[in-house]
């Protein structure tokens, strides 16, 4: 006879398997009366939660990792952070679990699946959703959220510190001697704070050097329309006050224009410049442009998003919600001074 299931026991309750669960690990609020007869169930049935636990004694970490098309160019990115955290928990005796979702997938569909795992905390790798975190919050199951700002101030958060990378990012072009200088953003995927910290930050930078920078010299761009990037792009490079540099705000739209500045027949960094505000692509690959940009350490992702939901466990928290990250300008030569 095969062992007796958290399904077996929900099954029998009439209550969901993310409601058994929390019940049985002492979690959530629950009424005396669903408790009493779970717990009755489980005992006639020879339910043992000691049986369900993953690799012995280790405790399962679930870390939501998005498979939305619309993101994988960030996969590179998210994986190697990932692998940090799975190295610094293993040495916590703590296992993790990866948990395949998209945005198309409703909060309770994700909540049950992290319950049914018995999980004691969650990583929310890029992906937001204030809802499902308060529901995992309240069911005294910690949530770290990592690579999006968005919910900093209600959630513990380590992500990059955008404002001050593309304030250095910027203050890199103004020191070669660029003043006319191109903004380039597109509709980063549930990152709105993203978009408004890189923006400020380079505003910041051309406020202290006392540059001019107007609402036409601010594009967005579609990255799935090579025919929309091409006409915008023609029309500023063939201006007759033709800016020096454009200012991306992450390597992944600035690896599409690329390609089309060059199709175009405009040498970087010889006719234009280009800088990245933030870093997402593996530019060990041969096909990848070299371009200038702000990286954020993955290593450090992992290392201080590991050690924030250690110390949350363990019941010593940080007196932050939010650890933000300093980028490091990588200069690939596709800036050149003027």
């Amino acid at each position: 006879m095969s062992k007796p299931t958290l399904q077996d026991i929900a099954k029998l309750a009439g209550v969901s398997p993310s409601t058994a669960s929390l019940v049985l690990s002492n979690k959530g609020k629950i009424s005396d009366e669903v408790k009493q007869k779970i717990f009755e169930i489980a005992d006639d049935i020879g339910y043992s939660k000691r049986n369900q636990k993953v690799k012995g004694s280790q405790k399962p970490i679930a870390v939501l990792f998005h498979f939305d098309s619309k993101l994988a160019h960030t996969w590179h990115i998210l994986r190697q952070v990932t692998l940090r955290l799975e190295q610094i928990l293993a040495l916590n005796n703590y296992i993790m679990v990866l948990i395949p979702i998209t945005y198309e997938m409703d909060d309770n569909e994700i909540f049950n699946r992290i319950v049914s795992l018995n999980a004691s905390a969650v990583f929310s790798m890029h992906f937001g959703r204030e809802n499902l975190f308060s529901q995992l919050e309240g069911a005294s199951i910690p949530v770290v959220v990592i690579i999006n700002s968005h919910f900093q101030s209600k959630y513990y958060t380590v992500c990059a510190d955008n404002f001050q990378g593309s304030y250095e990012a910027a203050s890199h072009l103004l020191e070669l001697g660029h003043k006319n200088i191109v903004y380039a953003d597109f509709d980063i995927h549930q990152l709105p704070e993203t978009l408004i910290d890189r923006f400020f930050g380079f505003s910041k930078a051309l406020d202290e050097h006392n540059v001019l920078f107007t609402e036409q010299q601010k594009i967005r761009l579609d990255v799935n329309d090579l025919d929309q990037i091409s006409l915008k792009l023609q029309t500023i490079l063939s201006a007759k006050n033709r800016p020096t540099a454009i200012f991306f705000i992450d390597d992944y739209l600035a690896a599409r224009c690329y390609s089309v500045i060059t199709q175009l027949g405009y040498n970087i960094p010889n006719d234009i410049s280009i800088i990245a505000s933030g870093e997402v692509l593996n530019y060990d690959e041969p096909y990848i442009p070299k371009i200038t940009g702000m990286l954020t350490s993955p290593d450090l992702l992992g290392k201080f998003s590991a050690e924030m939901m250690i110390d949350r466990l363990q019941h010593k928290p940080r007196e932050s919600y939010v650890l933000k990250i300093k980028q490091q300008l990588v200069d690939r030569g596709s800036c050149k001074q003027i």
